[in-house]
């Protein structure tokens, strides 16, 4: 869905961080820029392309991709949530929440609860315009819309009222979900929802305080500015001015067990005002009510597993009047504890046994008894959704269950646990099947006779909707165009119209809602949020293809600058993150994926060409395997005439930022390298054992202890060639990310041996740099960085200046 960082089990996920922006502090004599001096001929001098502004891309709004959408009963609006332009303040106290008990775990932006018409441009914003709104949920007559919002300056379970347009808040409750997809969910009687909300004497701060802090506190309050402390070491330098009063502070303090996520699950009449709780003070997950209304079914959240990367939970059935609680399932392996659904009959409930460890099987519970059964032989896949998101899906007679395995769409047969692979589409991977969330049951539009399914082509740069005929496997397309379809919870559909709602983006377009017809076969636009870019020519992409040290065909998205004329040599950024395969977000808006901050589309239009390699690694070669994959990667680049091979320079962000020093310190090439939110220690013996399961069966990839691998923990730790680096290297990083150690460590490490190294800490940032003023501030030293040490004539804009098919030199 996006470019992400080192994973984490539900019991230590922490949201992203912001803050109030305050003034700049310098800790550090600046580094000199490099000396100009080349005499040039005169020739014509041009840019490629008018630059995007810097101050338009942290003014986009964009769809959040985890956040349900959902459709009206009659399917003339959709529910969606927006991140919005502002960001959201943030305390000292959680990483996870604000004051007002804004959960951080989709990121910090004011979210948007919006009603958007599919028939006109019409939209309406639920909440105040100065508070955060998200997860809104149609009623099931149509006439009501939940949703969170934190207006008044607490967070509240709120309710739209289409026949007045009026929201009146659900009184004395606060609701505590924490990912998007933890929405209220509406009984069947339109008047009743179920919902997680914080214990009776149990105020957001007390909450918020149960996590515990590892925050640094600043001071000054100028909203002005960016607030960044930088550090910089240049060689030339007669000596270091850092003053030790003025370093960075940090704190390893953590959070207290899985207190911060416990929560009372409740039932709330809207009408008579009462609140019935089902269970209290416990860290529910994920929360069902079962189609005949008798039981609610939830998860429980129980840390994760020693020494790996695999979230447990218990799943629980609950009677609704009497209360009792039959546990089915103990320590039972999901991803994020949702991946489970109760059957049409209420009688059973499935689950997709997920995550890191998980075994990928579909396992059933008896409700009445407590009986386990697992679907599972050989001839059937690993079921496992892979972020683990979804549920395994019933068919409207309960007979059968839909699930997505190895690419394909599976048909299982409840009773006799035998699969059959019902829908396989040559060169494409079917990512999920169309279905709404909240909803057990796989969507058809006839009966049952069709399913549909959202794809991917493998091997290209399409996405598309198919159609599956249940009796026959046919299975045909009906939609395919270069873009990219998000999936899971951003698919919906409506028996009314029998439309598909679907989010769509693409290189040059952020995400929107488009809409399928089935009947007609046509699609249309369904929401419109970012206009303001139609005014601006962005990059353009194309696939490269080449060959590994080792001999495996590779990939990647080479994106260009717009006006690119063939035989133009411009200066190549390579975007590197390890383990992912760069050439699948050809259709990625900006590249990278992760929002202003990483849009590639400010170095593109600024006449920078951008690589994203594949780049799969191997247990135990993190280190060689960088080296061996993304450089001959490079050198496709500059073979097919794209790229100058005299400015190269490698950029990436949390893991990737040890990939860029896995490349740096094995090859000299790279005449810069800019890394953002470092997670790795360089060294991995110092890192393990605060990261065990990190490194034994999670991303790290040793495969084991650095008692049974010590070679391998050596051999890929990049600090033991950190005198080898001759590439000028920037490091951004956000003062409240998990762990500054990292990039303390490498800012220490290479100023000790005497290497240019400049070091940007903005305060009050998260795992990602999001304030606007901290974004700007860093995208401009960025291009100051690159053209300083890429040898580049550069305008006002930071645009870089050609002459005679290559950039001019300073």
């Amino acid at each position: 869905m996006f470019a992400t960082f080192r994973r984490t089990p539900f019991s230590s996920l922490e949201g992203r961080s912001t803050f109030t922006p305050r003034p700049v502090v310098w800790l550090a004599v600046p580094m000199l820029a490099l000396s100009a001096g080349h005499d040039v001929v005169a020739q014509e001098t041009r840019t490629l392309g008018n630059p995007l502004p810097i101050e338009l891309i942290t003014s986009l709004r964009e769809h959040n991709g985890r956040s349900p959408i959902n459709l009206s009963p009659d399917g003339e609006w959709i529910a969606h949530t927006i991140r919005g332009i502002e960001r959201i303040p943030r305390d000292s106290i959680s990483r996870r929440y604000s004051a007002t008990g804004f959960p951080f775990a989709e990121g910090d932006a004011r979210m948007i609860a919006t009603l958007s018409n599919t028939r006109t441009d019409s939209s309406i914003s639920l909440g105040a315009s100065t508070s955060a709104s998200w997860a809104p949920v149609w009623s099931p007559d149509g006439n009501r819309v939940a949703f969170y919002s934190d207006q008044g300056g607490t967070s509240g379970v709120w309710i739209w009222e289409k026949a007045t347009g009026m929201v009146t808040r659900f009184p004395n409750v606060i609701p505590r979900p924490f990912f998007g997809f933890e929405t209220i969910q509406w009984l069947s009687d339109s008047r009743r929802v179920l919902v997680k909300i914080l214990p009776a004497d149990r105020t957001i701060a007390q909450a918020n305080a149960m996590e515990g802090s590892s925050q640094t506190s600043a001071s000054g309050d100028d909203p002005a500015e960016p607030s960044v402390v930088v550090r910089r070491f240049d060689p030339r330098e007669v000596a270091d001015t850092t003053s030790p009063e003025d370093a960075p502070q940090t704190s390893s303090a953590g959070a207290d067990a899985l207190r911060w996520a416990e929560v009372d699950l409740v039932i709330l009449d809207l009408e008579m005002g009462a609140v019935t709780r089902l269970a209290e003070r416990t860290p529910v997950r994920a929360y069902a009510m079962s189609p005949d209304e008798q039981r609610v079914a939830y998860t429980v959240a129980k840390g994760g597993e020693p020494n790996a990367q695999q979230s447990i939970y218990d799943l629980v059935v609950q009677d609704i009047d009497t209360g009792r609680r039959r546990t089915l399932a103990t320590n039972t392996r999901l991803g994020y504890g949702i991946e489970w659904s109760w059957s049409p009959d209420s009688r059973t409930l499935a689950q997709i046994t997920s995550g890191q460890l998980g075994s990928g099987e579909i396992v059933l519970y008896s409700v009445a008894d407590g009986t386990r059964h697992s679907l599972r032989s050989d001839s059937l896949p690993s079921f496992d959704p892979g972020e683990g998101e979804y549920p395994p899906l019933w068919d409207a007679s309960g007979e059968h269950l839909y699930a997505v395995g190895d690419g394909d769409l599976w048909r299982l047969n409840v009773a006799s646990g035998q699969g059959t692979r019902l829908a396989h589409v040559s060169g494409w991977q079917i990512r999920s099947p169309v279905w709404n969330h909240g909803s057990p049951g796989i969507w058809s539009n006839d009966g049952g006779q069709t399913v549909w399914v959202v794809a991917r082509e493998q091997n290209g740069t399409n996405a598309g909707i198919y159609a599956v005929d249940v009796a026959t496997s046919r299975t045909r397309p009906v939609l395919e165009d270069s873009a990219a379809y998000y999936a899971v919870f951003n698919i919906a559909a409506s028996d009314a119209t029998h439309e598909i709602a679907f989010v769509s983006t693409g290189l040059q377009n952020p995400a929107e809602i488009r809409m399928f017809d089935t009947r007609q076969g046509r699609a249309r636009q369904g929401s419109r949020i970012n206009a303001a870019l139609d005014r601006y020519a962005l990059g353009n992409v194309r696939i490269i293809d080449w060959q590994s040290a080792e001999g495996e065909p590779l990939r990647g998205a080479l994106l260009l600058p717009p006006g690119y004329q063939p035989g133009t040599r411009v200066p190549l950024v390579v975007y590197v993150y390890g383990g992912s395969m760069g050439s699948e977000a050809v259709n990625r808006f900006g590249l990278a994926g992760i929002g202003a901050t990483l849009n590639m589309h400010v170095l593109a239009t600024r006449g920078y060409a951008v690589l994203y390699p594949d780049a799969p690694l191997r247990e135990g070669r993190t280190m060689t395997d960088h080296l061996n994959t993304v450089m001959p990667g490079v050198d496709a680049a500059i073979e097919l005439g794209f790229a100058d091979p005299e400015r190269l320079a490698v950029m990436g962000q949390s893991y990737g930022s040890f990939g860029t020093l896995a490349l740096i310190t094995q090859t000299t090439r790279f005449k810069a390298a800019v890394i953002t939110a470092a997670v790795l220690h360089p060294d991995l013996f110092a890192d393990y054992l605060g990261s065990i399961g990190y490194y034994e069966q999670g991303q790290g990839n040793m495969g084991g202890s650095i008692w049974e691998h010590r070679d391998r923990y050596f051999d890929n730790s990049p600090l033991f060639l950190f005198d080898r680096i001759e590439t000028p290297l920037m490091i951004g990083q956000g003062e409240r990310d998990d762990n500054l150690v990292p990039s303390e460590a490498i800012f220490a490490a290479l100023e000790r041996l005497g290497k240019p190294v400049e070091y940007r800490l903005y305060r009050g940032e998260g795992h990602v740099i999001t304030q606007k003023d901290n974004v700007i501030d860093f995208w401009q030293r960025r291009l100051e960085f690159l053209a300083e040490n890429l040898d580049l004539v550069v305008d006002a804009t930071g645009s870089v200046v050609y002459e005679g098919g290559r950039a001019r030199r300073r």
